[in-house]
């Protein structure tokens, strides 16, 4: 590596010293090198033309080389160049406040030729190692950006009709509702699609949909807003929060059903149903949706129908269900289930992640998806959270005293924002591991990259702690691109997690194969290891393998398991694949 065209600066308040480093510098092929022996000259030279690597003296008239490192890292803090330091005694208090404000090195004088050069080479290689490694975090950051934004494209828009979808209809109402003028809301059910798809296939179905969104989207003209909410429902969005006229408006509607509906030569009969719901002034978006749904005729008979009071109980089971969660743990309706995660290459389980689950007595199974941002709205993810914890440590410590856990197996839990936020989270973490004695390598946590900006520099102090103790700290669901990469370098992380959204279509995608294999670089140039989760198919581990990621998890290797299953599961794989748990790490599990 050749680094004589780097700019180097010499300070020193002696001319014959800077002399003879310009000579020695010139007899070894530096070609850009400078000397001052006035230190305050330095940061009008430093603006003029920043050096790769300045040689300064700390004692000199006007400004000693401490104030001029001050200078430098007011006027260009991040960018302040590297500094070795220049001196003819190296005390301790002098090394010490050197070290503290980032020096890189020290030369001591009189000057060793040999020493001089090779501890400028081994700064500029070092550095030149740091300037490489942002260059990949800014291709990463370019990547992600441009992802995100294709990404937030296509999540906005369906592929058949090219109509809006659900998310790009939430987003419009979201302007409206900040705007503050009111809106209607009509929910379109269609009756009789299921029925094409199961006569007709799906090609039929979706050319029926395309058809049906051309003709309606012509009856509302420009002024209203019609999207695709889901597979057989559509949305209109009406600036008009007048009833009659939103009734005036479900007639036009209605009228395109009146006769079947021309696709490829045939006749497909085709009903609706309509839901309105009004809002003047401010409103809540995703309750004036649900009442427009909740408002949807039950009887053939009825074919629109506006929200009423009486329709309002129904949204009673939004609020029961809020209300539920809350004492949920103490009725012993929550639990956890565990999904394996395994090595790549040798298929070697080494851990697993800790999922929450919720079954209702009345209601059943009640989605993650559904109950966790409801936790999360209300404050109950604090005692929830603890449950989790609490759950996931005495599982450790149940397997361990069985022999089920080897020295690297280790349980993650998914830690929310609002535990973090929380002064004394990682002291309440700690303190458990004490009372169940478990070892904190049995204990890992994944934060996501939206939970951690929420509050980034309460978070880094939580996490620091706790990494500190040796609980592994992950980030998970990185790429999506919610924050800057900048975080990276200052978080105790040991584990990036790519986002199953990158991994589904890893075998058709070339950017998305591309970012996997950037984020999996990036991850190892940080001393960080990668986890790939949602893996369902064989070709994805092993494109993943390639790129150098270590772990996967997902449905290819096991669904989320309850405790006793997992283990099951584990005696399973041990058999089929010759390898076990505990044979890996620490022996074979006593009888």
């Amino acid at each position: 590596m050749n680094f004589i065209q780097k700019h180097l600066l010499i300070v020193d308040d002696n001319p014959a010293n800077i002399e003879l480093m310009l000579d020695l510098l010139d007899d070894h092929g530096f070609e850009n090198v400078s000397g001052l022996s006035d230190p305050r000259q330095v940061l009008a030279h430093c603006e003029r033309q920043l050096p790769d690597l300045i040689l300064l003296d700390i004692r000199m008239p006007h400004l000693d080389g401490y104030m001029v490192m001050e200078q430098l890292q007011t006027r260009f803090s991040i960018h302040t160049p590297p500094v070795i330091v220049l001196t003819a005694q190296i005390d301790h208090s002098t090394r010490r406040r050197a070290l503290e404000m980032g020096v890189r090195d020290f030369l001591t004088k009189p000057f060793q030729h040999d020493e001089v050069l090779q501890r400028i080479r081994n700064t500029l290689r070092v550095e030149h190692r740091y300037h490489e490694r942002d260059q990949q975090a800014e291709t990463l950051e370019h990547i992600v950006t441009k992802r995100t934004q294709a990404l937030d494209e296509q999540t906005r828009t369906d592929p058949i009709t090219e109509l809006p979808n659900r998310h790009g209809l939430n987003r419009k109402l979201n302007e409206i509702q900040l705007a503050g003028t009111g809106a209607g809301v009509l929910f379109l059910a269609l009756d009789g699609y299921d029925d094409v798809i199961r006569l007709h296939g799906y090609r039929i179905a979706e050319k029926l949909l395309h058809h049906l969104g051309e003709r309606l989207q012509e009856t509302l003209g420009q002024r209203h807003i019609l999207g695709i909410w889901g597979g057989s429902e559509l949305l209109v969005i009406s600036p008009s929060f007048l009833q009659g006229e939103l009734l005036a408006l479900a007639a036009q509607l209605l009228s395109c059903f009146d006769h079947d509906q021309e696709v490829d030569g045939l006749l497909l009969p085709l009903g609706v149903r309509i839901g309105i719901s009004t809002a003047e002034g401010a409103f809540d978006s995703e309750r004036l949706v649900q009442m427009a749904a909740l408002s949807l005729p039950g009887s053939p008979h009825m074919r629109v129908q506006c929200h009423s009071e009486n329709l309002e109980a129904r949204q009673r089971r939004h609020l029961h269900l809020q209300q539920a969660i809350r004492h949920a743990a103490e009725r012993s309706e929550l639990s956890l289930v565990f999904q394996p995660k395994l090595t790549l290459n040798s298929k070697r389980v080494i851990g697993a992640e800790a999922l929450l689950r919720w079954k209702h007595p009345e209601l059943g199974q009640i989605s993650p998806g559904v109950f966790i941002p409801l936790t999360e709205a209300s404050g109950d993810i604090l005692a929830i959270g603890n449950w989790v914890l609490e759950s996931a440590m005495s599982q450790a410590v149940a397997w361990r005293r069985a022999g089920v856990l080897g020295g690297e197996f280790n349980i993650a839990v998914n830690v929310a924002a609002r535990q973090l936020s929380r002064k004394d989270f990682a002291n309440q973490v700690l303190q458990r591991l004490e009372q169940y004695q478990l070892p904190a390598r049995f204990l890992s946590l994944e934060v996501t990259e939206s939970g951690l900006m929420s509050d980034l520099h309460h978070a880094r102090l939580q996490l620091a702690q706790l990494s500190e103790a040796g609980i592994a700290v992950a980030i998970d669901d990185f790429g999506t691109g919610h924050s800057s990469l900048a975080y990276l370098k200052t978080l105790p992380v040991s584990t990036l997690k790519i986002d199953r959204a990158f991994v589904m279509d890893l075998e058709k995608s070339p950017t998305d194969r591309r970012l996997a294999e950037v984020i999996t670089q990036l991850a190892h140039g940080f001393n960080c290891e990668v986890v790939a989760e949602g893996i369902e198919e064989v070709a994805q581990a092993d494109l993943l393998l390639e790129m150098g990621c270590e772990i996967g998890q997902g449905f290819l290797y096991s669904r989320p398991l309850p405790a006793e299953e997992f283990v099951a599961w584990c005696d399973t794989w041990q058999a089929e694949h010759s390898i076990s748990v505990m044979e890996s790490l620490d022996g074979p599990r006593p009888a």
